[in-house]
């Protein structure tokens, strides 16, 4: 298996920006115009450059090549070959290993279906308990991006917070930590808003300003915490977290809605 990020000359902890700027500048040495570079030709060597840095900079697909990355020597059966689900001696171990191995394989409902069934079946199952720390957090998150894709937002939002709480300060691990921060905004943000009673959504928003946020992500996170007050009635609170949002970002995107709510119900009191 390529080692992508031996290919762009980068750490495995690596964030978007050092990986373009290791790109380019590979880019630029390895130019089509030159000719044979250790006896790769420089076409050949630029397609690798850029099939790695497309991997590396999609979040999506750099977690499944991290964790393919890291299974493909010490558990080589996953990747090497193709392994037939017969094949598994059907204890605890390996029908957890391959839920883990159809999550990787883009087998979503295939995984989620064993995964339920092996927790209904065996009330105390835990994936910890069959699978190494790392790949029982990525499979965790994968179930986590799964559900997502299923409807099923609140699990999803349970897993990843779980995934980013324990990720949390792994410096190797920083633009997994990014993704499941966007994950975690969205989710609150866009769909649980919407979806959940207004008690339960607005615990999820609340929970949502305990990651490390930016500035911008904070304000956005309190204006939709805003928004939630005003849909159950309680304007002081709303005004009160919406001050709190424009302190944050002046220039709010969406604000300009919320405030002429707020400021047509102050008028009328």
């Amino acid at each position: 298996m390529i080692n992508y990020y031996q290919v762009l000359q980068v750490q495995e902890g690596s964030d978007r920006a050092e990986i373009r700027n290791s790109f380019r500048k590979l880019a630029k040495k390895y130019h089509p115009d030159k000719t044979r570079t250790n006896g790769i030709s420089s076409e050949d060597k630029i397609k690798l450059l850029i099939k790695a840095y497309k991997t590396l900079t999609d979040s999506e697909k750099r977690i499944h090549y991290d964790t393919q990355l890291q299974n493909n020597n010490a558990r080589g059966f996953y990747y090497k070959e193709k392994v037939e689900r017969e094949s598994y001696k059907q204890d605890l171990k390996s029908q957890a290993k391959a839920v883990l191995n159809d999550l990787l394989n883009k087998n979503g409902h295939q995984a989620i279906r064993n995964y339920e069934r092996l927790k209904e079946e065996n009330k105390e199952f835990e994936l910890l308990a069959f699978l190494n720390l790392k790949d029982y957090l990525d499979c965790k998150f994968l179930l986590a991006e799964e559900y997502e894709k299923q409807g099923h937002y609140e699990l999803a939002f349970k897993l990843y917070e779980y995934v980013y709480q324990e990720e949390d300060g792994n410096p190797a691990r920083k633009h997994l930590l990014e993704e499941i921060k966007e994950r975690i905004i969205r989710l609150s943000c866009k769909k649980l808003i919407k979806l959940a009673q207004p008690g339960a959504a607005l615990a999820y928003l609340t929970r949502a300003l305990n990651l490390k946020l930016n500035k911008n992500e904070e304000a956005f996170v309190y204006k939709k915490i805003a928004d939630s007050y005003v849909a159950s009635g309680e304007w002081d609170s709303a005004l009160e977290k919406f001050n709190r949002a424009l302190s944050l970002c002046p220039n709010l995107k969406g604000a300009q809605t919320l405030k002429n709510k707020l400021n047509k119900h102050f008028s009328h009191k």
